[in-house]
């Protein structure tokens, strides 16, 4: 390995060319970090500061002297290439604009080829980036919407944070910019890391990361899987394509969670320490790198359908809804496991529907999740095993307890952190299979008996006692659309009807329509409302254990 500090007039010359590896990142600085940079970099130049040191870029020699692959700094120096570029459009005058144009795009005026980017962005980007970044041609409107509709990350990056750079650029004359622009060409400096090998990139990636630098799992478990690969296919496309299909599937920000679920899936264990080395061993006990990484795509298509709710019948979509609303997510890597390799003799929709009830049981009772991580890898493992049907209902029922899940039913619910989620589902229950209403997050928990008995209405109905018994259970709780409600906080019956009226008419809810169809509302009301929701959570969550 090579180190040298150098400016960035020695960085970005002559031949240079660097290029962003398959096995790196997307683009994914956000405004904050590129506006930091201009701060950083302005001042220096405000100050006259003799040097500004830019941090470390780590790269692999390809090609002596010429071509570069950016192992660490890509995220520093496709911005730097991308404010060279506005810095070279606001030249109004040669040489300088020439002096820019050569720090950022690539050309031979003998061979008269066609100018590239000095520094070359993952292939999936490559075009949008020489046209539309580095190159002259604005984004439309038209093309603009079409990359927030398909949510393309890393081209929308680059879009909001050249806008950030056409801000700074047209906020300061041609004199100043030139001025600036000789700045961060000679005073401007980097730490270069130069290493010869594959091999050698892999390991500093590891280093890096130790000293926390940001190199996320997904970075190194990308590399390792790119390490197995023999010499010659080191910048295999199968397998790049193969990880674009898995970013467009997960998405970067949800890397790491999926990265969890996916290895609990496949061994049935929770990942200890670092989660790319976790990995490794599956990694290398694979049959090759290939192979592996389709075998991510899939699981990550499953991860997906989960996040979209894609494909799932009416029963089983409440179900997965449901299990989304549970505040633990550790279901997920069992449901995985099904949906990745389904067992031929049970219907998806009976599984679902077993791990909701499951999940709802462990919930309620507050079951320590040691004892739910050994129910769920026992799942797993029985569905990686090609357990039975039947054999997998037992593991359900075995780790079921009925009457524990009554009893909580049946104790005070409001305020504990299921109770939303039970009125949820109790409310979707209360319809017909084919009704399958999505309800958003503006949903409120709100009780018809008050919390105090101010008004005389409630005080002639409810003793203390009764108002005691009552005033947290199900039986007296309803659901609401919208922020929580204070105009009928306390008042009698009949003016808290006028209200939920009015409030249920924006999403309606069959349990609210219940309360407005009841003339009184008393001890003996709520507690056949009570029994009611009992019956129906009965129904929804019992195991038969």
């Amino acid at each position: 390995m090579e180190a040298a500090e150098r400016k960035i007039n020695q960085v970005l010359t002559e031949q240079n060319r660097y290029e962003i590896p398959p096995y790196q990142r997307p683009y994914s600085w956000e405004t904050s970090h590129v506006e930091q940079l201009l701060d950083d970099l302005w001042s220096s130049y405000e100050s006259k500061s003799a040097e500004y040191f830019m941090g470390s870029l780590v790269v692999v020699e390809r090609v002596k002297d010429a071509r570069y692959e950016v192992v660490d700094g890509q995220q520093r120096l496709t911005t730097l290439s991308m404010l060279l570029a506005r810095l070279r459009d606001a030249m109004e005058k040669e040489p300088a604009r020439a002096e820019l144009a050569g720090r950022v795009m690539m050309s031979n005026a003998l061979t008269e080829e066609e100018a590239a980017p000095r520094v070359s962005v993952r292939e999936v980007d490559r075009a949008f980036f020489r046209e539309h970044v580095v190159g002259r041609t604005p984004v439309s409107p038209e093309l603009r919407r079409s990359i927030a509709q398909e949510r393309d990350a890393p081209k929308l990056r680059f879009i909001e944070n050249m806008e950030v750079i056409d801000a700074f650029v047209a906020a300061r004359d041609a004199k100043t910019l030139k001025g600036f622009a000789d700045h961060l060409l000679s005073k401007v400096s980097v730490l270069l890391l130069s290493t010869a090998s594959f091999s050698s990139a892999y390991r500093l990636f590891n280093v890096l990361n130790a000293r926390g630098m940001p190199l996320s799992n997904a970075d190194l478990i990308k590399s390792a899987l790119f390490q197995r690969l023999p010499p010659r296919r080191a910048g295999s496309p199968e397998l790049n394509a193969e990880w674009g299909r898995l970013e467009a599937a997960i998405g970067v920000e949800r890397f790491d969670q999926f990265f969890s679920h996916h290895f609990t899936a496949l061994t049935a264990k929770t990942p200890k320490g670092a989660l790319h080395e976790a990995y490794e061993p599956l990694i290398n006990a694979a049959e090759g790198p290939l192979a592996f990484i389709k075998d991510l795509v899939t699981s990550a298509r499953s991860h997906l359908r989960l996040q979209r709710e894609d494909h799932f019948s009416g029963e089983a979509l409440r179900s997965v809804r449901a299990l989304k609303r549970a505040t633990a997510l550790d279901w997920t890597p069992p449901l995985l496991a099904f949906l990745n390799k389904p067992p031929l003799d049970m219907e998806e929709g009976e599984f679902i529907a077993l791990l909701e009830r499951l999940t709802y049981q462990f919930w309620l009772r507050r079951t320590h999740p040691t004892h739910r991580t050994a129910a769920y890898a026992e799942l797993i493992l029985a569905l990686r095993d090609g357990a039975s049907e039947e054999a997998l209902r037992a593991i359900f029922r075995k780790h079921a307890d009925d009457a524990a899940l009554m009893e909580r039913l049946n104790e005070d619910s409001y305020g504990k952190p299921y109770d939303r989620a039970v009125l949820l589902r109790l409310e979707e229950a209360m319809q017909d299979a084919s009704v399958v209403k999505d309800f958003g997050d503006g949903v409120t928990v709100e009780h018809v008996l008050p919390q105090t008995l101010t008004d005389v209405y409630w005080g002639t109905r409810f003793s203390s006692e009764d108002h005691q018994q009552w005033l947290h259970k199900l039986g007296n709780l309803t659901l609401l659309s919208g922020r929580k409600n204070s105009r009928a906080q306390n008042v009698g019956f009949d003016q808290k009807r006028e209200v939920y009226r009015e409030r249920n008419a924006h999403v309606s809810f069959d349990m609210t329509k219940a309360v407005l169809n009841q003339s009184d509302w008393s001890p003996a009301v709520i507690a056949s409302r009570q029994a009611h929701f009992l019956e129906l959570g009965r129904k929804l969550w019992a195991l038969g254990a």
